[in-house]
């Protein structure tokens, strides 16, 4: 019995990052030029890409491990002046949709101008606190 139980707990501590050492699993956003480019590195826990070139396509991957509690979301792109320390922020995008996996929800985008941008990912059960920020810059 008490064997069984230790094996347990260690199948639960090496296939279940989230519970080891009572560390909650935090909500992620990855950027990249391409879907299989997020993939992998989501797998292997590899750096993300934060600077991307005018016109080229911009994917994202939201994922949350507690899940999105309604079947939409609203993800804003906002875009921050250079010259703005305080404020200087314009939304650029604001879309609603619907997502098919609880967990993660996954589109592109293609920015034609310079910047620093945030992404914000928002459950539309509450448009007051983002789920998921990440922030990335677009260059010439």
């Amino acid at each position: 019995m008490k064997k069984s139980f230790l094996v347990l707990l260690l199948i639960l501590f090496t296939f279940c990052p989230c519970y080891a050492w009572g560390k909650k699993a935090k909500p992620l956003l990855y950027f990249g030029i391409s879907q299989e480019q997020i993939e992998k590195n989501l797998i292997e826990k590899n750096k993300q890409q934060n600077i991307f070139h005018i016109g080229e396509k911009i994917y994202f991957l939201a994922y949350t491990p507690e899940g999105f509690k309604s079947d939409y979301i609203k993800y804003q792109l906002v875009k921050q002046a250079d010259e703005a320390h305080v404020g200087g922020y314009s939304r650029v995008r604001n879309v609603t949709c619907r997502i098919r996996n609880k967990n993660y929800y996954s589109d592109y985008f293609i920015l034609y101008e310079a910047g620093k941008y945030y992404l914000q990912v928002f459950d539309i059960q509450n448009l007051h606190q983002w789920v998921v920020i990440g922030e990335f810059r677009v260059v010439e």
